[in-house]
């Protein structure tokens, strides 16, 4: 359908119309729909659909796409196409059909999603020719996914043609069994055998390059296309269009890239998909785990999630069938996994190393034990030398004395605000007028320098924030990192110690243990298989449900009762949500443009100073109506030219 024209301007009488259904760059709700233009005798060759153009739009030039060609309108008289900036087919139907499909998932504007979705046009690339891609060579026979229940099946279906959509949760160890990236290579070939293409999706650029390394090893140099802002906008124009024209076979990227134009598009794969570097900033926030599941159905493509953990929304997925399960029973599971243990943070104070290291002895003596034999990588929960302080004589934490917010330090003896940076010359405590601190927390540095001090002659070397290692050599050495800034080890690390647990799970998060979890997992999978003597060790509280998982391998289980519990709690994945924040005003107009009939309104609250937020929560088969009454409000707040601002959030991963 097409709406009210903008701007209208003489017809042909008399003679065949040539018309333009444009989608117009304009991120306003009550315009998101296409609109018709004349295409004058000059542009009729360059007009195709999926060309970029520029119109006359409410009095102002305006970018946007031919999205279709017609010979009729509703409107009696047009306003001309103004130009065609490219007659390069970006836009193709496929292509307009998923953002479109995006856009009304999440309550957003075509604009916004197409410009997540399509790369800022780069003229010069356009123009060039293009290099010649060559064929794929052909991969070993797999032996990762096959060591895994319906693994070969998969495999096989993927193979012969067919889609099957499956959850693989990868087991917790170094090669082997635990080879993310080798069974990925694996379902790439079947794809490819079958005639078709595959896209890899990968939370951060850091597992972008290293997954794109074993691709190229194994497929050859050229035959893979990368997709990421960081690549540089001609690097990753080139490799859009070389997927657009059907040139690439493999992709693989980061969240933009789910929206890659491969032809005969035959695999999703989705890594990490728990992992919170998938979260779009952008409005409307899509993730890439919704948007593969729309692409997988839309073009009838394999859908595989695969991690070392598993999020609540994908156990969502496998209870209610639309998934299959590719993941070791919990017995299977740890003969090949790294041996799990855990300590209670109590013991410290009988072995004077351990209290100096404020670890508890077991912890020592298993640094010295793995130390013997290889690298051993201890993980942190915090970056920095720091990260809180607090007055060592009154123990009150130490706030700053401009903005009030808490101070830490990353280096040693240099204090700063987390908020506004301030660092004072010389800090006082307002209480007890002691300038003296301490930290009940060090941080990934000082954790370092204090391992270093208990192992001198040990290499010991901090993964984190700035400073984020991607290998270390195989030899004894004390690896100290954050979540997501594990080094990797050749040969897999001896030992595997998990710091601060009790600090990862006692995040004010809503998924605080579905995070825990996925973290330990994701370090516990960096250790040396039990024949090669690896194993992790966790400090924390050993009857924690989340701890308890790892030690038994049964993260299926836990998630599970996670997923319980957030039912019980009215949450998603279970429930269809959505979180709206903004100026109380706005927020309340936003509201009093529908009356929510069936519709759970929580709030508004006061989220800080001047941010309120209201929550609408409706069963998984009222989801389509909350989403159509959602952006029927957005356009109703566009149309009025409602003032101040406001987000709006289907689904939000967090409720923060």
């Amino acid at each position: 359908m097409t709406g009210g024209q903008p701007a209208l301007m003489g017809a042909h009488r008399g003679a065949p119309r040539r018309i333009a259904r444009v989608a117009v760059d304009v991120p306003l709700s009550h315009l998101d729909r296409l609109f018709d233009y004349e295409i004058p005798d000059k542009l009729a060759d360059d007009a195709v659909v999926g060309a970029r153009v520029q119109v006359r739009f409410s009095g102002q030039q305006q970018r946007g796409w031919i999205v279709e060609l017609a010979e009729e309108s509703d409107v009696e008289t047009l306003a001309p196409l103004g130009k065609v900036i490219s007659s390069e087919p970006v836009m193709t139907p496929a292509v307009y059909g998923l953002i479109r499909a995006v856009a009304d998932h999440y309550a957003g504007t075509f604009a916004d999603v197409s410009r997540l979705a399509v790369p800022p046009r780069h003229a010069s690339t356009e123009k060039a020719a293009q290099r010649v891609w060559p064929q794929p060579l052909e991969a070993p026979a797999p032996t990762v996914l096959p060591s895994y229940p319906a693994g070969g099946s998969f495999l096989e279906a993927v193979r012969e043609g067919r889609s099957p959509r499956a959850l693989w949760q990868v087991a917790a160890v170094h090669g082997g069994p635990g080879d993310l990236v080798g069974g990925i290579v694996e379902a790439v070939a079947a794809t490819l055998h079958s005639g078709r293409s595959a896209l890899i999706v990968v939370p951060t650029v850091r597992d972008l390059t290293s997954a794109t390394a074993r691709l190229v090893e194994v497929f050859g140099h050229g035959c893979v296309g990368t997709l990421s802002a960081d690549a540089g906008q001609s690097a990753r124009y080139r490799n859009y269009l070389a997927a657009l024209r059907g040139e690439a076979r493999i992709m693989i990227g980061t969240r933009a890239a789910m929206f890659a134009p491969l032809t005969d598009l035959g695999l999703i794969v989705v890594v990490d998909d728990g992992n919170d570097a998938h979260a779009e900033p952008r409005t409307p926030h899509p993730h890439p785990r919704s948007v593969a599941i729309l692409r997988a159905a839309r073009d009838s493509a394999a859908l595989l999630l695969a991690g070392h953990g598993r999020s609540t929304d994908a156990q969502a997925l496998l209870r209610r069938g639309w998934l299959g399960d590719l993941t070791l029973p919990p017995g299977p599971a740890r003969e090949v996994s790294a041996p799990v243990r855990a300590v209670n943070d109590r013991d410290r104070q009988r072995d004077p190393a351990a209290a100096r290291l404020r670890i508890p002895s077991v912890a020592f003596r298993f640094l010295r034990d793995h130390l013997s034999v290889g690298p051993v990588l201890v993980q942190v929960p915090r970056v920095g030398h720091s990260a809180t302080l607090r007055c060592a004589r009154c123990r009150n934490l130490a706030r700053c004395p401009k903005c009030s917010g808490p101070m830490r330090a990353r280096r040693r003896d240099q204090p700063e605000c987390a908020l506004c940076g301030f660092r004072p010359a010389r800090w006082n405590c307002p209480h007890c007028h002691t300038s003296q601190l301490e930290t009940p927390l060090p941080g990934a540095a000082r954790t370092a320098e204090e391992l270093a001090r208990a192992f001198p002659g040990v290499l010991a070397v901090n993964s984190s924030a700035d400073r984020i290692r991607d290998e270390i050599p195989d030899e004894p050495a004390i690896v100290v990192a954050t979540p997501g800034a594990e080094p990797r080890s050749p040969s897999g690390y001896a030992g595997v110690l998990i710091l601060d647990a009790d600090v990862t799970l006692a995040r004010a998060d809503l998924r605080a243990g579905e995070e825990a979890v996925r973290r330990w997992s994701a370090a516990a999978a960096l250790a040396r298989a039990p024949r090669d003597g690896g194993s992790v060790l966790i400090v924390g509280e050993s009857t924690h449900p989340a701890v308890q998982a790892l030690m038994r391998a049964d993260l299926q289980g836990y998630i599970s009762r996670e997923l319980d519990d957030r039912a019980d709690a009215g949450l998603v994945p279970a429930v269809k949500l959505a979180r709206i924040v903004g100026d109380k005003e706005a927020l309340d107009e936003f509201l009093d443009n529908d009356d929510w009939a069936g519709v759970q309104v929580l709030g508004p609250t006061e989220v800080d100073d001047e941010q309120w937020a209201a929550l609408l929560r409706a069963p998984l088969d009222g989801a389509r109506d909350l989403v159509r009454r959602l952006k029927n409000a957005a356009a109703i707040r566009s149309a009025r030219k409602e003032r101040g601002l406001l987000s709006v959030t289907v689904d939000p991963e967090t409720l923060g």
